[in-house]
């Protein structure tokens, strides 16, 4: 992962950052990246899913420990992204409308542009690199909801997730507690 529009094009073609992927195992991604940050339940009255994370990645795992969903928070103007052995490389985020849509056409990408009414600030670029995976890069006209427009559209924030993970087969009990809560609660 050299620089932040490689990476979007790369996301947006595979659907994933390197190994983190939709579908990809929590204990593979921990083997390779380190020990990931608990970001907590989802819901309180349930463990599962939990988020996790490396460096600034934010990610989403079912009870049967794969990758749900995996959110980029762009807006911070630079993120950290794992590398292996727990290593981060610090990467600029700042990514107008005009240089993000020529590097999308330039690698031969298609859209889908989705508007909001209630969102008049915000569009979303959606993306298909698999059946049933989706990846959407949000881009905003403001920096902050309260502040003034910037006059030209920027990259707020990237979103993978995906449709096809409706029967969760739980953890594989015949592999040793993985420490990220096996119990079924």
């Amino acid at each position: 992962m050299t620089d932040f529009l490689t990476l979007l094009t790369g996301l947006v073609t595979t659907g994933g950052l390197g190994e983190l992927r939709y579908g990809a195992s929590l204990p593979e991604l921990a083997a390779r990246y380190g020990d990931p940050w608990d970001g907590g339940r989802l819901h309180r009255s349930a463990r599962w899913p939990h988020g996790f994370g490396w460096g600034d990645v934010q990610a989403v795992f079912c009870h049967c420990r794969q990758l749900r969903s995996l959110s980029l928070p762009v807006w911070h103007g630079e993120l950290e992204l794992p590398q292996e052995n727990g290593v981060l490389v610090t990467l600029d985020t700042h990514v107008g409308e005009r240089e993000l849509l020529a590097a999308l056409t330039a690698g031969g990408h298609t859209w889908r542009t989705v508007t909001y009414e209630n969102l008049p600030h915000q569009r979303n670029l959606e993306f298909s690199p698999a059946e049933e995976v989706r990846v959407e890069l949000v881009l905003t006209d403001r920096m902050g909801y309260d502040q003034p427009p910037l006059g030209g559209w920027v990259l707020h924030k990237a979103v993978l997730w995906g449709y096809d993970h409706v029967d969760c087969p739980g953890p594989d009990r015949s592999l040793p507690d993985d420490g990220w809560g096996a119990d079924p609660g």
